[in-house]
């Protein structure tokens, strides 16, 4: 699902149904903390679409994390980060080395297939938004 799902209430509805659930996640202070506090040596390499001299690739690590920690029902699961160094045009942040995208899930399997899994299912809702503006909503 994508960040506009991230909301206690998508996550403990989907516990308490045994539904697993994979959300992207915004990037707000507490996440960029997680994120900028996975240790150096947990980054595995993986494939990655753009591959040059300026781009040499993307990593994918994982931390614990806990959602909503300062309320009565905190959701922890597993905060799954794919980084990757911003391609030659990219407008980032000053000093920015790094483009992160991030997830949280309570499912089972390696950080590398969950990555995977989840920038699948960003693919098809990005086919979806872009049918919808060409049109498909208007059709019976």
């Amino acid at each position: 699902m994508d960040s506009a799902f991230y909301s206690q209430a998508v996550l403990l509805t989907a516990r308490k149904l045994d539904v697993r659930f994979s959300v992207t996640v915004r990037q707000d202070p507490k996440i960029k903390a997680a994120i900028a506090a996975i240790p150096d040596d947990a980054w595995m390499p993986i494939p990655y679409w753009l591959s040059t001299p300026e781009v040499s690739g993307a990593d994918v690590a994982e931390t614990a994390y806990t959602c909503f920690a300062h309320t009565k029902t905190p959701v922890t699961v597993r905060l799954i980060v794919r980084r990757a160094r911003p391609t030659p045009g990219s407008q980032l942040a000053l000093f920015t080395t790094y483009d992160h995208h991030a997830f949280v899930t309570d499912r089972a399997g390696s950080v590398t297939e969950l990555e995977a899994d989840h920038r699948r299912h960003a693919v098809v809702e990005q086919i979806i938004a872009e049918l919808k503006s060409a049109g498909l909503a208007h059709l019976p």
